[in-house]
């Protein structure tokens, strides 16, 4: 027998081997056979469409394909951008508890002024007495607080009395009182003054209790209070912001008028009608006026 026609294969060096062997670089036996097209065995990665824009508009979104997760879903590996963040009320809750403050602080500062509030932990009471002529001028000049004037039965001294009134946490001493007499014009001169003005509430105040002559020129004027004169002839410039005016008993001389913004005013008494006992004085007109309140004149 030919060996060439018969080859025999020695068994014992055949080895078998399961896992496939890598194909050898530039073999044609072993490249890969192409996947026919349209075969089952082919894979495409599903993808979503992306619409047509039109040249020159923006895009517009035209909604998700089915299945597709909301936008704001999170997703592992994916951004999404966070839904926008809708507007506080943080500021506007702020700013009413500011505003509901500032209105209760000056309601309390109208109540100390306009209604005689006397409610206060502390008070300091001090004295002035000035000797002056025949028709002398008292000019005080107050910003919250009261001023009562009444006629002396007799005598020619002029007696002032403040009274400072304030809270338990207030310091009294943040309010001046500064008197000053000029006896070439016969005229007593009576200032208030803060030292801090930085006192919401401390509801700092004077109040004063004055007796003049029965004949005397008044100018009397308040920010916040009111203002009573009583038994005193001669011109009268009364004042208030907010508060109300009351002159009664007396004669007014000269140009007399009592203004304020808030409150009422009232005048009972006379008007002279010349000024001839009383230097040079025109004949005497008066004048009532207020924003908000009412007008009471009775003439005796």
């Amino acid at each position: 027998m030919n060996r060439q026609d018969n080859p025999v294969i020695d068994q014992d060096f055949v080895e078998e081997r399961d896992e496939p062997v890598a194909p050898r670089e530039n073999d044609p036996q072993q490249r890969p056979e192409p996947v026919a097209a349209g075969s089952a065995e082919q894979y495409v990665r599903p993808y979503t469409p992306v619409p047509a824009v039109p040249p020159g508009q923006p895009p517009v979104w035209t909604g998700y394909a089915p299945g597709t997760p909301s936008p704001w879903a999170w997703q592992p590996g994916v951004y999404r951008p966070y839904p926008p963040r809708q507007p506080g009320r943080w500021p506007w809750v702020v700013l009413t508890f500011v505003v509901l403050i500032l209105l209760i602080s000056g309601g309390m500062a109208v109540l100390f002024g306009v209604f005689g509030f006397t409610g206060y932990a502390s008070s300091a009471t001090e004295t002035q007495t000035f000797t002056v002529s025949a028709y002398p001028t008292l000019a005080i000049t107050n910003d919250t607080g009261s001023i009562h004037v009444r006629a002396a039965p007799s005598g020619s001294v002029i007696t002032i009395q403040a009274t400072k009134h304030g809270s338990s946490w207030s310091n009294l001493n943040d309010i001046q009182i500064a008197y000053a007499q000029n006896t070439t014009t016969n005229t007593i001169t009576v200032n208030v003054n803060r030292l801090n003005s930085a006192t919401l509430f401390a509801a700092l105040s004077v109040d004063f209790d004055v007796t003049v002559p029965s004949a005397a020129a008044l100018q009397l004027k308040t920010n916040t209070g009111s203002i009573d004169v009583s038994g005193v002839s001669g011109q009268m410039a009364l004042s208030s912001n907010t508060g109300s005016l009351q002159v009664s008993g007396g004669t007014v001389r000269g140009n007399t008028a009592l203004i304020t913004n808030t409150g009422s005013v009232t005048f009972n008494g006379a008007i002279e009608q010349s000024g001839a006992d009383v230097g040079s004085l025109p004949q005497a007109t008066i004048t009532l006026r207020t924003s908000t309140g009412s007008i009471n004149l009775y003439q005796g």
